[in-house]
């Protein structure tokens, strides 16, 4: 990514996973959050969107811890590590919240329980699309520059 704005998003949403999943994992610096979670993934358990496929329920716990952990290692990839890991980091970040926005529906919570993962999700969404845009662009200069290149030595070839 070459601009200011898809650098700026990668780091935001990077820090901003680290936190959510820190508040899953550790009471250590948000005690009133961690327990909040806690409660939550109490709910989220009785609608585990692979239960009818399955037949397999994670216990609450195990499934917070989970979720808390995958975000914390997808958004460090996405602040520190280069090249594309940073893709597949956004894409599991991706199918994550999709997942939360279905508990939520399968909750029948309202909508601003489910606001953040539609959030999340679209600035996730619009990350996979200003880097797919900007590499289609950056293959159409590759492609042209050839091409440019391949006219060149047509025009010496005809001199």
């Amino acid at each position: 990514m070459s601009s200011l704005a898809p650098s700026v998003l990668t780091l935001t949403l990077g820090m901003f996973f680290i936190l959510m999943g820190q508040f899953k994992v550790t009471p250590r610096y948000f005690p009133d959050v961690y327990e909040d979670m806690k409660q939550e993934f109490g709910r989220n358990n009785k609608v585990f969107p692979f239960y009818q496929l399955t037949g397999w329920r994670p216990y609450a716990k195990n499934y917070r811890l989970t979720v808390g952990i995958v975000e914390i290692v997808c958004g460090i990839t996405l602040v520190l590590v280069p090249g594309r890991l940073k893709q597949l980091a956004n894409i599991v970040l991706l199918i994550l919240m999709l997942g939360a926005i279905y508990t939520h529906y399968a909750l029948n919570d309202k909508f601003d329980r489910m606001a953040p993962g539609i959030i999340c999700s679209l600035l996730l969404f619009t990350r996979l699309l200003i880097l797919r845009h900007s590499g289609h662009s950056n293959l159409i200069k590759i492609d042209k520059s050839i091409e440019d290149q391949q006219e060149l030595s047509d025009r010496k070839k005809n001199n």
